[in-house]
């Protein structure tokens, strides 16, 4: 039959693999979060890259617009001056002159918007090539952060396991009653039922207890709780006593 003292130890224990266990479980609870960040980045970058396309292909459009509206009025202006030869009264010559040079005014403002959309054409691909470079650069960031991820997450998975298993056997080690004592008080404290009692404060609440206890908890023959935080305490020295000095 196991000492009290053993059965301690085996409770200390198996609460170190459940602070263990918890903290595996909340870095892989928080694996999903990360690899969103991680493909959040990669989707800003794509996004700026395809605003940076679309304002690049917006530019290709006006400036084709422009380049066939100038070929259409400048087919417009060459008949009509054509046609002055033929005209008879001077109104009407007047007329059609003053048609001609509107469209010539309108081709001149049309003809240096292209030039203006020509020269915002080399910003924007210079700009587009840049943003292809930071995507490619987050792409390949995500990548290797996802695999990353991954690892961590198979680790994870394998440290778990492997917690249960030292978990199951230490659970063993423990009396049913007291097994249940713990979970129920464990539940209540955020995860963590025993704490040790170091000179003559608990540090589960880092509160000193009645100095009667403490001589209580040197025998290691009875199982306590704290009066403040109502955890399962041991002494610390006296289940775990140093090792005698070598000769």
């Amino acid at each position: 039959m196991s000492s009290l003292r053993e059965k301690l130890r085996a409770l200390e224990e198996l609460q170190q693999i459940d602070l263990e266990s918890h903290e595996v479980r909340t870095a892989l609870d928080a694996v999903p979060a990360r690899r969103a960040a991680v493909e959040q980045k990669v989707l800003e970058a794509r996004r700026a890259y395809d605003e940076q396309k679309g304002r690049l292909e917006q530019n290709e459009r006006e400036r084709r617009q422009i380049d066939l509206l100038l070929a259409m009025e400048r087919d417009k202006v060459k008949k009509w001056e054509g046609r002055l030869g033929e005209i008879k009264t001077p109104r009407e010559y007047a007329a059609l002159s003053r048609e001609i040079d509107i469209a010539k005014k309108t081709n001149e403002s049309q003809g240096e918007q292209g030039k203006l959309l020509q020269a915002a054409y080399g910003e924007l691909q210079a700009a587009l090539e840049q943003k292809g470079e930071l995507l490619g650069t987050a792409e390949d960031a995500a990548q290797a952060g996802l695999a990353e991820l991954d690892r961590a997450a198979a680790e994870g998975e394998a440290r778990l396991a492997a917690l249960a298993g030292r978990r199951a056997a230490a659970a063993t080690q423990v009396d049913p009653g007291l097994l249940a004592k713990y979970e129920n008080i464990k539940r209540r404290r955020a995860g963590v039922a025993v704490a040790p009692v170091v000179g003559s404060t608990c540090k589960g609440c880092h509160r000193n207890i009645p100095p009667q206890l403490s001589i209580v908890l040197q025998r290691a023959d009875t199982i306590e709780t704290c009066p403040n935080c109502h955890r399962i305490i041991y002494s610390a020295a006296a289940v775990n006593p140093p090792a005698p000095p070598t000769a």
